[in-house]
Parts: structure tokens; sequence; C-alpha cells
């Protein structure tokens, strides 16, 4: 035998063509499969998916997103012009960063046709491991593929994998019974689970907290399934277990305590231990297997069967999802297939749930890290809050600071530095920056605590340019000091960023005008950033923000700085505190959700002498 045949060997496996004709796909377009092929297109970021599957003679593309004529037409090409046909002879993944170079497609005619500078493919398989194919993108020039956008291809390649497994058996099951009275009924039941698992698995994409994965499974209550009942119990790395119980759904929760172990002698316990999927199809199953306090919490819910599946983990056992029912019920063969689909779908938006929950932890002691304690100080009162627009990461590029300068040598007894910043980017990297910038900052005024608020900013930025920190975006520097009498006196500088708002005791405001070019771009700056003052009387409240707190799409800014006026000139600032959060309340409105990070920081001068 030739290397050539030892080649396309696996190509002519008779158990593989056969599973491919039960997959009933050709070059027709299926719905499925291409919105599978769209979101990989879109979560890669890559200008063409495809959904392949490889026969002995060509391959077909039942599902594409971004393909150009004559292929997203004929929908297919010749076997020779195949790259996924590698993935099908080695059984893992193809992955090529430039195809004029890499030696697997730099003679292959479609390269230069389709335009491939990049391939990316993870093999399609049927149960039996077979590959039947890949899901692959295409990116038009040359790329490096980075290890989550594979993680993700490879999710999504699991997901078509299930997809085509599930064709393979709805049509096994169809052959089966097409001489019987019930083939025609039983089809309609595989394509309803299969829109069932296909709908599932689209929500599921979606969740990214455990509370919407919660909301997901009780979904599934008005599925062809029809359960009565859905449980989901989540395992902990002591042993523990815990359920997740949702309020708005119509049956349960369960009675007892939500936390158990896996050691317990009940039906979660177990197949949590064992891993395995576990049918009791009546009372009399359950009660033959468990002792009465286990049965207990079933019967008061009404169920009559209970089915308990495994969620898969990256260390094991992640979960158990629990189905009842209020009547007897035999799971058969094909409703444990779904429902082990099920859990596998959801074991995997599991494990990304809990890799957000960490993010978010980390991200929020990381933000909460970098967020100043506000001084206390005896001539100004001062409050500050910041809100973050990221769903996920709870962090952002905004910031607020407030240095005591009182233990400072030479400076005046009160003074406070006072800063606002919005560093471009509302994610981690962002805070990263912000953080580096802040730090910066501070160094600065420490070293010049008399020095001017322009100095210090420009101390910042050229300490950004001489350590390699890109960071561009919007900066205020004020300072506060004690003047002639009652006075205050307040020198700011502003590199692009918005004008701070001055509260009068009378409910009175001033916008006060003057800004430069903004921070992170000393090269372009033709005159130096530029001081400004303005003297202050006991009651004044300085306000100062950032652009999530007044602007809105859709609407001029200038609108957005008078409804600020608008709003501090009737409340009160002597609780500094309430001043703020109400300030906010007010211009966002109450659990409305706003679309940039957010910072108000408020330096009150009370009408009273200074300590």
């Amino acid at each position: 035998m030739t290397e050539d045949d030892d080649a396309h060997a696996p190509l002519a496996d008779p158990g593989r063509l056969a599973a491919l004709a039960e997959t009933g796909l050709g070059n027709e377009s299926d719905a499925a499969l291409d919105a599978l092929a769209e979101r990989a297109r879109q979560r890669v970021g890559a200008p063409v998916a495809l959904v392949s599957l490889v026969t002995d003679r060509e391959q077909v593309f039942p599902g594409l997103a971004g393909l150009g004529e004559p292929w997203a037409h004929t929908r297919r090409t010749p076997l020779s012009a195949s790259l996924c046909r590698h993935e099908v002879v080695t059984g893992a993944p193809l992955i090529i960063e430039d195809g004029a170079l890499d030696p697997r497609s730099r003679d292959n005619p479609v390269v230069t046709d389709i335009g491939i500078g990049a391939y990316a493919g993870i093999p399609v398989t049927d149960a039996a491991g077979r590959v039947l194919g890949s899901l692959c993108v295409i990116d038009h020039q040359p790329r490096r593929w980075r290890e989550d956008e594979l993680a993700v291809l490879a999710d999504l390649a699991h997901s078509c994998s299930l997809e085509l497994r599930l064709r393979i058996a709805t049509r096994d099951a169809h052959q089966e019974r097409a001489r019987t009275d019930t083939a025609e009924a039983m089809l309609r039941v595989a394509f309803t689970r299969s829109q069932l698992l296909l709908t599932a698995s689209q929500a599921l994409a979606h969740a990214d907290d455990i509370s919407q994965l919660r909301e997901i499974v009780t979904d599934l209550v008005s599925g062809d399934l029809k359960p009565a009942y859905v449980g989901l119990t989540l395992t902990e790395s002591d042993g523990d277990l815990h359920r997740i119980d949702d309020p708005l759904q119509a049956l349960g929760p369960e009675s007892g305590d939500a936390f158990s172990h896996v050691e317990d002698d009940t039906p979660i316990a177990l197949t949590a231990r064992e891993g395995n999927l576990q049918l009791y199809p009546d009372p009399e199953a359950i009660a033959a297997a468990f002792p009465e306090t286990a049965q207990r919490r079933y019967a008061e819910l009404g169920l009559h069967a209970i089915t308990c599946v495994p969620l898969p983990g990256p260390d094991g056992v992640a979960g158990v999802l629990l189905f009842g029912w209020d009547t007897p019920h035999d799971v058969d063969v094909h409703e444990q297939a779904v429902i082990t689909t099920l859990a596998g779908y959801v074991g995997h938006t599991l494990e990304r749930a809990r890799f957000v929950e960490d993010r978010v932890t980390v991200a929020r002691e990381l933000q909460e890290a970098m967020l100043t304690r506000l001084p206390d100080l005896a001539g100004v009162r001062l409050a500050a809050r910041y809100l973050p627009v990221g769903r996920h990461e709870q962090v952002g590029g905004d910031w607020y600071d407030a240095i005591d300068l009182n233990a400072v040598d030479g400076a005046d007894r009160d003074a406070v530095a006072l800063a606002v910043g919005d560093i471009t980017g509302h994610d981690i990297h962002a805070a990263t920056l912000m953080g580096q910038v802040r730090s910066m900052g501070r160094q600065a005024t420490w070293e010049r605590p008399t020095g001017a608020p322009s100095a210090i900013l420009a101390a910042t930025e050229q300490a950004c340019v001489a350590t390699g920190v890109r960071a561009t975006g919007t900066v205020l520097q004020a300072h506060l000091r004690p003047d002639a009498g009652d006075r205050w006196l307040m020198r700011w500088a502003s590199a692009g960023h918005l004008p701070p708002v001055v509260r009068h005791p009378d409910g009175s405001t001033t916008v006060l005008t003057g800004v430069d070019l903004m921070f992170g771009y000393p090269e372009l700056r033709e005159v130096p950033l530029t001081d400004r003052q303005v003297r202050l009387a006991p009651g004044d409240t300085v306000v100062l923000y950032t652009d999530g707190l007044v602007e809105r799409r859709g609407s001029d800014l200038d609108i957005g700085i008078r409804r600020l006026r608008d709003t501090v000139a009737a409340l009160d600032p002597t609780d500094t505190a309430r001043f703020v959060d109400d300030t906010i309340r007010r211009m966002l409105g109450q659990g409305t959700p706003h679309d940039d990070d957010v910072v108000v920081l408020a330096a009150h001068l009370p009408a009273t002498d200074r300590r």
C-alpha cells in the first residue's frame, strides 16, 4: 500500500461514509448549521466560517457564512481542493497562520481562489469519534490565532458534533420505525427535541453568570421533555453541593437546606459521586434506592419520577440537573440522549460562567484597591462614587482621587488635591492603564505639594511616555487651598476633561470653563497646559465628574451639563455623600442601564469656621 493509499484510508472508511450519509446533509443550505457558522464567524472575528463535511470524493458546506461566489451557491469543492480533509486524515485540528507559506496549503489552488490568508479548523465527529469534517474559520490575511479564539472555535465545534450526532440518531430512529404507524410521530418528536437542543444551545451561549444559567434551566420545563420541575445543583471544591433555586419556577423549591454533601444518601449526591445518569421512573424506584428523608422532598413536590444527570466539568462532575415529573415516567433512549446533550450544554456554560465570576471577583478587588479612600479634612467635606459600565468585568478606565496635603512639608493647612480622569476603554486593560496613571499622578502630587496643577499633569504625562504606558483620555487636576478670610482658592488644569460645576449656597451654579488638549499626547501640545483659578465661598460645592454622567447617545453634551446644573441646584449638598448619590440617581434614572463609566467627586465647603 502506498503512502497516498494510507492517507486516503480514513477518507474512504465505510463507517465514516455511512455516518455522513445518515446526517442527511449535503451541499444544500441547513439553517441550523448556517446559524452556527455565523456564530463562529462573529465570535472569532473572521470574515468566513464553514461547516464542512468531507466525503471520499468532495467536500460540501451545509453551513457557511461570509463565503463568496461561486462557492456560496454551489456549496462544494473537489476533494483535491479541500483543506478540511487534513482534519479527517489526522483527526487533529488544522491551524494555518499563513496560507501562502504553510506547506499544507501553499500548493492548494483554493488558497488563491478563495483568498485563504489564515485557516483554523476543528474536527467534528460522530458518536464513534470518526471525523466527518470540520468547523473552520478563514481570514483573508495571514493571522496568528489566539488561544481564546481557538477555545471558542473548539466549543462551537463540539456543539456542531452534537448536532450531527443528533441528526444521525434521529435518522436512525426514523429508519427503524419507517414501516410502523408511529414513524411520523417519532420523527416529529425527534425534530422537536432537536429544536429544543438548538434553542437551549443558543440561549446558553449568551449566559455569562449563574443566575442567567438558572433562568434558562427553568425554561426547560416548557420544553418537549415536559418535566414538572427542573433542579440545578452545583458541586464545590470541598465536596459540598449547592442547590440553586429559582423563585420564579412554578414548582419548588425543594425542602431542606440548599447545601448538602457529595457523600449524602440522595439521588443528587449519588449522581455527583458516580458521574452517571440516574433514572427513577416511579415512586417505588425512588423508595427502593433512598431513605425516607431523601424521598420526602420529592413527594412534597408531587413528583412521581426523577432523572438526575451529571454536568461535565474540567475536573469531573461540575453539578447535577434533576428532572422531575408529576406522573410515573420512563425515560426512553432518545430522551436520555436529549437530557445528556442538554447536560453537556449546561456544563460548558457553567464552566464559562464560573470563569467569568472569578474574573469579576478579581476585577472588583483590583478596582476597589485602586479607588481612593477619601481623606477626613477639617474644612472640606468630600464624597465620591464610581459606577462601571462593564457588566462582566465591573471595571473601567474612570477614576477619582483626593490627597490630603496637610502632612506634606510646605503644604497649606486643609489643602487638598482632587483629580478625576477617564482613560479610554471599559475593561480590565483600561483599568490597568488607569491604575498606572493614577499612581504616577499621586507621586507627582506628593513631590510637588505646592506646585501648579498643570505641572503635576505634565509630569504625569511625561512619566507615562518615559515608562511606555500608552494611556490616553482626559484628566482634571484641582487644588483647593484656604485663602484670605473664610474664602478658598481653587486652581485647576484640564487635559481635555469636562468642566467642573460649582453649586453656590443660594442654589445658583457656575460652570468653570477652560480646557486644553486631552491627556496622552504631549508631542502634539503647541502650548503648555494652563492653570485656571476661582475663589470660592463657604457653602460652595465643587462637582467633578466624567462624561458617563452627562453624555447620552443622540443628545448634545451641553444639554447634559445643563441637566447636571439643574440637578445639583435642587439638592442639599451639606450631606455630601447623599448629594453625590442623589445626583447620580437623578441623572441616570433609577435602575436605568448606562453606556459609559461614571465618576462623581464632590467637595463641599461648609458654611462654618474651619477648625
